[in-house]
């Protein structure tokens, strides 16, 4: 009787605990929304207003959860931060963007304030390696002339040797040396790395960088949404492209980013075989990258998060769900079609305030392409300089003098180095591809290490599909391309060696 009368007890107090935490989140979400309503005034963004008006929501049902997960991830790093985690934010920094220049302020300035600040870094980044090698702290020099990173680094020693002929050699010395710099890094941290597992907490740390420059390009959406936003210079149905204003983000870098992102998040939410992932969490970050993704307004980027996620339900065998979705999806949109006015919102928005002759055209590029073509052929087995054909030769033709390149790897190269460029990075994507593939089937690795297979090979679809329309494989610092490159070959050799060759620290 006793016992009865103390549950009963104790199921009135935590009612009345419920009770009154509601009372406190509903009366914190009130207090919330009245100092939004107040703070609203000095915005006359339609878009500051909203997201303004749905902060106090995220701080009272979500910040708490995701604040929790931030803080474990936190720790975590902080506990496990490597000196190679430094570095590879050194590389980032210096591949940061202040300010825009058009081609007649690189021809009347090469070097102002901010690109001494970029050099500055990369010689950073640089010597802080030629030190660890001298010292025989890290041993990278031979990975750096092996497997997938090898044949990166031939392509850059080629642009390297094209200084000689260049049309612009000063330009093509110091771009060729900055990229060798990149893999230099990635070829030491492959090197370092003793574990999948550690490799990992190093992918985390370049998602983790991704997504701060994912919020930076909102907080100027909300401080500065005339810059950040392009009210009114790509129109569709938003109005707005969302790109990054300090530093400065391309909206193309913002949607490939936002995709990456989205299939990480979405991958975790659906293959974590030890439940180790915050599932709210994770959640969060997949709203919060998809919402980006949209407001970028990048059609490769888009395309590329579809690709892979079809080709993430494949390779976690969702073959159920990619079905339940593929007709669910089918009827949604016969029905919207039918009944709404979503097709013609969803072809504005696809058309993104260009004509048809301009979508035909990808949006310039295949402009760009044909020029680039007709100069391959001028020198097809030299062409005109690494990093400096398309960017002095093509573009300014072309009357492109703010545009910094071709608009694609593949044909950037082609220009570049002739074609020797293409054929190396296809074969390189090739090999990132098989290897990552090979991974994912191998009964030889842990479930741990399949599931960072199938995320990374995931993301790479995003990588292959943004490259054929972006530079994203050879620019300064190819951020998530040197990412992946580095976890391809650590498994290459994983799956070669049956242990990493791993070297002292």
């Amino acid at each position: 009787m006793a016992t009865t009368e103390l549950s009963i007890g104790t199921a009135r107090k935590m009612t009345s605990h419920r009770a009154f935490l509601s009372t406190v989140i509903l009366a914190g979400f009130a207090l919330l929304s009245f100092v939004a309503l107040g703070v609203v005034n000095p915005f006359n963004s339609v878009l500051a207003v909203i997201l303004i008006l749905v902060a106090p929501l995220v701080a009272v049902f979500i910040l708490p959860s995701a604040t929790r997960a931030l803080t474990r991830g936190a720790t975590d790093l902080a506990r496990t931060f490597k000196w190679y985690h430094g570095v590879w934010f050194l590389v980032l920094l210096s591949g940061l963007v202040f300010r825009e220049r058009l081609l007649q302020d690189i021809n009347e300035e090469p070097i102002d304030g901010w690109a001494l600040f970029r050099i500055s870094m990369v010689a950073l980044v640089g010597i802080i390696m030629i030190g660890r090698l001298v010292f025989k702290k890290t041993a990278w020099l031979r990975p750096l002339f092996q497997g997938l990173i090898g044949i990166m680094t031939i392509f850059a020693l080629i642009c390297l040797v094209s200084t000689v002929w260049s049309v612009r050699p000063p330009w093509t010395l110091y771009k060729s040396l900055e990229y060798l710099v990149d893999l230099s890094v990635v070829a030491a941290i492959v090197a370092t790395i003793k574990s999948t597992e550690e490799y990992e907490r190093f992918v985390n740390w370049t998602w983790i960088l991704l997504g701060v420059l994912l919020v930076s390009a909102w907080i100027g959406a909300i401080v500065d949404p005339e810059d950040a936003l392009h009210a009114g210079y790509l129109m569709g149905p938003l109005g707005v492209r969302l790109v990054g204003v300090i530093p400065d983000i391309s909206a193309n870098s913002v949607g490939e980013f936002s995709a990456i992102l989205s299939i990480v998040a979405l991958c975790r939410l659906l293959h974590d075989p030890k439940k180790q992932h915050n599932g709210a969490w994770y959640r969060l970050l997949f709203a919060f990258a998809i919402t980006t993704l949209i407001f970028s307004q990048t059609r490769g980027a888009i395309a590329g998060f579809f690709f892979s996620a079809f080709l993430l339900l494949i390779l976690t065998r969702r073959y159920l769900m990619g079905i339940a979705v593929g007709i669910a999806s089918s009827f949604a949109g016969i029905f919207i079609l039918a009944f709404t006015n979503f097709g013609g919102v969803a072809r504005d928005y696809a058309m993104r305030g260009n004509s048809e002759a301009e979508v035909e055209g990808l949006s310039g590029r295949l402009e760009f392409w044909q020029h680039a073509f007709k100069h391959f052929l001028e020198r097809p087995l030299t062409g005109f300089g690494g990093y400096a054909g398309g960017r002095f030769l093509v573009l300014p033709e072309l009357g492109r003098y703010a545009t910094p390149d071709l608009h694609s790897s593949l044909v950037e190269s082609l220009v570049d180095i002739g074609i020797w460029g293409p054929l190396l990075l296809i074969a390189v994507l090739l090999g990132i591809i098989w290897v990552l593939y090979k991974s994912v089937r191998s009964p030889l690795l842990a479930p741990s290490e399949t599931r960072i297979a199938i995320e990374v090979l995931a993301v790479m679809g995003v990588i292959t599909f943004r490259s054929l329309e972006g530079g994203g494989l050879i620019s300064h610092p190819a951020f998530a391309f040197l990412t992946v490159l580095g976890f391809a070959e650590f498994m290459r050799r994983r799956l070669k060696y049956g242990e990493p060759l791993a070297q002292n620290e």
